[in-house]
């Protein structure tokens, strides 16, 4: 669904049939950004914990109430969880930006009476917009993007990017690094063969949504211009 499929879905419905969309809309926003934070901890945790059970010397670790007696374990399981866990943070963050985007639309149709067709297409969020959304760390830090940002804070802005960027592609090449150990260490069992392709498939299957959803995001805006 393009912009102009929401904005005729606006226009198209009465103000309190459009109130109570917003409301169920605004709910899911909340529970998106909660689930975004809980994937995001766990993620940190289970990363944690590959670098404590490849670095023991010990022959047993307790993870909760479970003591796993084999190390080698955790270091074939958990390459495993950290893919899915990324794949459904990709997927959530991707429903997120739609759902966002249908939220900000209602807003702008609900409280601004003239409505100016550049507050459609204007990607960045006043600051009534951000109060009433749900908070995010990422709209948050957009409010610090500008239309016509001076010399310094570009500068700024190129140097805050940069490590950015480095945090995206670090957890493609970690768990890179984790599928190597088990080729290197245990692809020799069962459970290291299974855990080193259902890896590759999870994998596999994150990069293919995201190149989807950039072409089916690139037609969306290109038809939006045309």
């Amino acid at each position: 669904m393009n912009r102009n499929d929401v904005i005729k879905f606006i226009t198209d419905n009465q103000n309190e049939r459009l109130l109570d969309y917003y409301d169920k809309c605004y709910d899911k926003l909340k529970d998106l950004n909660n689930r975004i934070d809980k994937t995001s901890l766990y993620i940190i945790i289970i990363t944690f914990l590959y670098f404590i059970a490849s670095g023991t010397t010990i022959s047993s670790i307790q993870v909760g109430p479970a003591s796993i007696s084999d190390i080698s374990i955790l270091l074939k399981i958990i390459p495993v969880l950290f893919a899915f866990l990324l794949l459904q943070i990709i997927v959530i963050s991707s429903q997120k930006a739609e759902l966002f985007k249908i939220v900000k639309l209602i807003f702008l149709a609900n409280y601004v009476q003239d409505i100016n067709p550049k507050e459609f297409e204007n990607e960045n969020n006043n600051i009534f917009t951000r109060i009433l959304l749900p908070f995010s760390y990422s709209t948050e830090l957009l409010k610090f993007s500008i239309e016509k940002p001076g010399i310094i804070n570009s500068c700024l802005g190129a140097l805050l990017v940069l490590p950015l960027l480095s945090i995206i592609i670090l957890p493609f090449y970690f768990e890179y690094y984790m599928l190597k150990t088990i080729w290197t260490n245990y692809y020799s069992d069962i459970l290291g063969k299974t855990a080193f392709w259902l890896t590759i498939w999870i994998t596999a299957f994150m990069f293919h949504y995201l190149i989807s959803n950039f072409i089916i995001n690139f037609r969306d805006a290109k038809n939006e211009r045309s």
